[in-house]
């Protein structure tokens, strides 16, 4: 598995979900069905699943939403029951609990659920309609007869009464085989109305939007980042969103250090495995193609747990690129400053030579990068930068316009000794820089 394949190493991904304040799943079920979810890459899936979760939350009332928090992950139990495996009186009682959920759940519109009524009466004869389970007297004549005969304990009479209960539960097994594929469906089923109505919760507490799918272009309006937009605001700072388009092609993006390069590719890479996990994205409006995979490099330094440095990491991820591209996959590049691990002079070269095979291969790619003369026939952005008001700010937030502009040249900004004197750099060590 190459670090470079989000898709492939979607720990973090999933990670990100669970983890933020507005995702609430009510049962572990839910949790597995996320776990489990696909990669989606073709569009009528994602759109069956957008349809599917807002059809979940215009149906689900707190009668479901309780429903939901009483569901157990049973896969173990229903799996001896499929194995015509004797089960004992805890796991009948999980499957008429799962029954009575999936009634309950079906009942409130949730038609597509299967019908389990028959399970509920077989494991409540006695029509009591409560959430607890017995070997009741009325499944055995015999058996009701062998507890009204011991009017006194005895060993000889508890293993008579065990002997018929465990008749009673090879039979109740056999009754409920037919209903054991059924019961599999209702406890998928439930688990991803569970999933379904977290992701809607999350869209509307996060601000989310439901994407259009489109064959050959990306674009967003109000583009954010969950986490930077959060941290922000906890400082009481206000996050500025970008808006940003693109299709089959190569973006150079250039721009000052803090200046938002990286929070963009790791915007659109998570707006990108949202949508294609079934999520609605972070933006005000999105319209979004659809890819094989989302390979993005950069960030951490030595690579500890492959025993590499940086810069072969960095060599290796790039091979992976070229191999999958060449391999008529169609991926979506993300490189955050490509070839930083190595002297400038060589560092332009590699990027140069990246830049161009993807311009020339229609890879829909970003590479962000620091140095100057970067040719060739690509698309080029930059952050706009330092605000003309820059020193009256408080803060190197408020300092910098993170919106993006085209640029037609090849020359990236100057701004860094200009950042270190509004970020209060000691005044001789600025005057050295100068000199």
């Amino acid at each position: 598995m190459n670090k470079c394949s989000l898709k492939n190493n979607n720990r973090d991904f999933f990670g990100f979900i669970l983890a933020s304040e507005g995702f609430n799943l009510h049962s572990a079920v839910g949790r597995r069905m996320l776990v489990d979810s696909h990669f989606m890459t073709d569009s009528q899936c994602i759109i069956r699943e957008y349809d599917a979760m807002q059809a979940a939350a215009d149906k689900a009332t707190d009668v479901v939403r309780r429903a939901l928090c009483e569901l157990q992950d049973i896969a173990g139990t229903l799996a001896l029951l499929e194995n015509g495996k004797t089960i004992d009186d805890v796991q009948l009682f999980e499957i008429k609990h799962l029954a009575r959920i999936t009634m309950v759940v079906r009942n409130a519109g949730f038609t597509t659920l299967p019908d389990l009524g028959r399970v509920v009466e077989i494991l409540d004869p006695n029509r009591e309609d409560v959430d607890t389970f017995y070997i009741y007297d009325s499944y055995s004549a015999e058996l009701a007869a062998a507890r009204r005969a011991m009017t006194e304990p005895s060993a000889e009479r508890f293993a008579e009464i065990a002997k018929i209960e465990d008749e009673v539960r090879i039979r109740l097994a056999k009754e409920l085989l037919p209903y054991a594929d059924s019961l599999k469906t209702a406890l998928t089923e439930l688990g991803m109305t569970d999933l379904r109505l977290a992701k809607m919760d999350f869209a509307k507490s996060e601000g989310l939007v439901r994407p259009a799918i489109s064959d050959n272009r990306c674009t967003f309006t109000g583009l954010f980042n969950i986490e930077v937009r959060k941290s922000l605001s906890q400082r009481g700072l206000k996050y500025q969103p970008i808006d940003i388009s693109f299709g089959r092609t190569l973006t150079l993006v250039t721009g000052m250090n803090m200046g938002g390069k990286s929070v963009l590719l790791k915007s659109l890479a998570m707006a990108q495995m949202m949508c294609q996990y079934g999520f609605f994205v972070p933006a005000a409006k999105a319209e979004v193609m659809l890819f094989d995979d989302v390979l993005m490099t950069g960030g951490d330094g030595e690579n500890a747990q492959d025993g590499l440095s940086s810069f072969a990491a960095e060599i290796r991820d790039m091979d992976y690129i070229v191999k999958a591209v060449r391999a008529g996959r169609r991926v979506f590049v993300l490189e955050d400053e490509l070839a930083r691990t190595t002297n400038p002079f060589e560092g332009r070269k590699i990027v140069n030579g990246m830049a161009r095979l993807m311009a020339k291969c229609g890879v829909a790619s970003f590479i962000t990068t620091h140095f100057d003369g970067i040719e060739g026939d690509f698309r080029r952005i930059r952050v706009r930068g330092l605000r003309p008001d820059a020193e009256s700010n408080g803060t190197i937030e408020g300092m910098i316009d993170y919106s993006l502009i085209e640029t037609g040249d090849s020359d990236v900004p100057h701004e860094a000794l200009r950042v270190a004197k509004l970020l209060g750099a000691d005044e001789e060590l600025l005057e050295m820089m100068n000199n």
